[in-house]
Order: structure tokens, then C-alpha cells, then sequence
């Protein structure tokens, strides 16, 4: 008689994960404060799938007209061009789009059941933005669905889930995650032979993802740095999270691309990733190095 196929557990995140680093901090527990960006559930455990919200604000969406002078960015991914409603919850676990990283996709389940697809998540200010397709009934019955106060069921759903999962990846665990975490690694080995990193692209299945060093590399530095890459994945470093406060005038000496705290953050926290002995980052990346097909 056979064995019956042994299913691995999903992968939790280790307690030690995020810290808070700053003695004043602290996460706001008012369920009609929106969690600013850099404190979300989804950035405390990015293992997180689902969990159940309040909802602090919703309207219309404001997305800028056709015509306006708009962001590189913005213009390469642009909001959906169809009705949607903007709701902004106390706390979420879809990532908002930065760091390199595009935004999630989920389902927001409302209380009376019904199920509305949030098609893309946008950091305002220090607010993470879910933009909700409207679908049947209009824009007036989502803003009725979306009041302010009511709960609101969050999770990455199926089409979420397969933009995190990594099929190549026996942990099952987000490739957006694995794949910012092994840029940022092989940027770190890259530093080390004096091949700084000028640009990187982190794009959604099947656009291939890229890293742009100033020159070409010969075949015997390709072998050198995918043996050291490989060896720091096999050591399993350990990433965690490092947040602290921002002050205005902190704040303002963090501004700037080579710390990667954006011009229009108003969130009030600075948020590292560390990869132990690695490299220091933002956004959302992998649990541990060997969390990492480096292959």
C-alpha cells in the first residue's frame, strides 16, 4: 500500500519578525485611525493571507482624468480605467505598490456577503488606498456597503494568491517576496565587486524582472557571484523588520532614492528590512535567505 502524500504546512512568520525599535511607537489600536504604511499587518507578517477590517473612509474614485500631466510611474501603471469606489481601512493585508513592488489584488468580503475585487492597492500620503470595483449596483451601493465604521473581510483570494505564489518554490511562499529579497541579495554580492545597482525592475508574471549594473560582467565574475548568492541563500539568513519614529526633522533626512522614503510619505515611520549580514531595505520581502531559489 502506498504512503499517502505528506502536505507541507503553510510557512508562519517568526515572532522576532517585526520590531519596533522606537520606545514611543506604537501601532494605533482606534479601529477608525487608518495603520499608516510601514506598520500594516501585511508588512508585520507578510505571511498574513486574510483578516477582518474597519473601514475609515470611502468615496468615489479620483483617479486623474485622461490628459493630465501624471508620474512615470502612474503612467506605467495606471489605475483601472472603469467604476470604482477608493476605501481606506484601519488595517489591511494587501501591500500597497512601492519599494519596487507592485500592489496586491484580494477581495474585500462586505457585511451583508457580498464580494468586491480590490484590483489595485495605492500608497496616499501615509494611507493604503484600496481601489474596489463597483460591479452591479453602482457606485452608490459600494460607498453603502463601504460605510464608515462597518466591517470589512480582507483577503489575497484565489487571483491574489497567484500573483504572491511562487510554483518554484517548495515553501509556497510570496514570489514578489522571494523575488525583492533575492534583487536586494544579489545587489549586496554585486556591491562587493564594485557593480552598484543604477535601476531594478520587480513585474508581475511573465515580464521578466532585471537588475542594472553599469557593465557587463565576464563569465568568471557571472560564476563568483552566483556562488557566493547561493551560499548566503544555504546559510539562511534570517530577514526581519526594523521600524522607528520619524520626526519632521528626521523625517526630511531620510527623503531621497538612496533611502527609499518618498518625496510625499507622511506616514511617520521609517521601515527597514534587514537581511542579516546582507543589506538593509523596504517593503515586503521573504522571511529568511533561504526562503530563496537562487538557482
Amino acid at each position: 500500500m502506498s504512503a499517502a502524500p505528506s502536505v507541507l504546512p503553510f510557512p508562519t512568520t517568526p515572532p522576532d519578525y517585526h520590531r519596533i525599535v522606537s520606545s514611543t511607537l506604537q501601532i494605533p489600536h482606534d479601529p477608525q485611525t487608518s495603520i499608516p504604511v510601514g506598520l500594516l499587518a501585511c508588512q508585520r507578517d507578510p505571511l498574513l493571507r486574510e483578516l477582518i477590517s474597519t473601514v475609515v473612509s470611502c468615496r468615489a474614485s479620483q483617479s486623474p482624468p485622461p490628459g493630465n500631466k501624471r508620474a512615470k510611474k502612474d503612467l506605467k501603471n495606471p489605475t483601472p480605467a472603469e467604476p470604482l469606489v477608493e476605501v481606506i481601512l484601519h488595517d489591511t493585508v494587501l501591500f500597497p505598490e512601492g519599494g519596487g513592488q507592485p500592489s496586491d489584488v484580494g477581495i474585500f468580503t462586505s457585511a451583508d456577503g457580498r464580494l468586491w475585487n480590490v484590483v489595485e492597492v495605492k500608497r496616499h500620503g501615509g494611507h493604503a488606498v484600496h481601489y474596489v470595483r463597483v460591479g452591479e449596483g453602482g457606485i452608490d451601493a459600494a460607498l453603502q456597503a463601504f460605510t464608515v465604521g462597518s466591517l470589512v473581510g480582507i483577503a489575497l483570494g484565489e487571483a491574489g494568491l497567484s500573483r504572491r505564489l511562487d510554483h518554484h518554490n517548495s515553501l509556497a511562499e510570496n514570489v514578489q517576496m522571494c523575488m525583492h529579497t533575492s534583487q536586494h541579495l544579489l545587489s549586496a554580492v554585486l556591491d562587493t565587486r564594485d557593480l552598484p545597482t543604477l535601476s531594478w525592475s520587480l513585474t508581475p508574471y511573465p515580464t521578466p524582472s532585471y537588475v542594472e549594473i553599469p557593465r557587463a560582467m565576464s563569465i568568471e565574475e557571472i560564476i563568483s557571484v552566483q556562488e557566493q548568492a547561493n551560499r548566503l541563500v544555504f546559510e539562511g539568513r534570517k530577514v526581519y523588520v526594523e521600524v522607528e519614529e520619524l520626526d519632521a526633522e528626521t523625517t526630511q533626512q531620510y527623503r531621497g532614492p538612496s533611502v527609499g522614503i518618498p518625496a510625499d510619505y507622511t506616514g511617520g515611520v521609517k521601515r527597514t528590512v534587514v537581511i542579516d549580514g546582507v543589506d538593509r531595505s523596504q517593503s515586503v520581502h521573504a522571511i529568511s535567505s533561504s526562503s530563496v531559489d537562487a538557482n
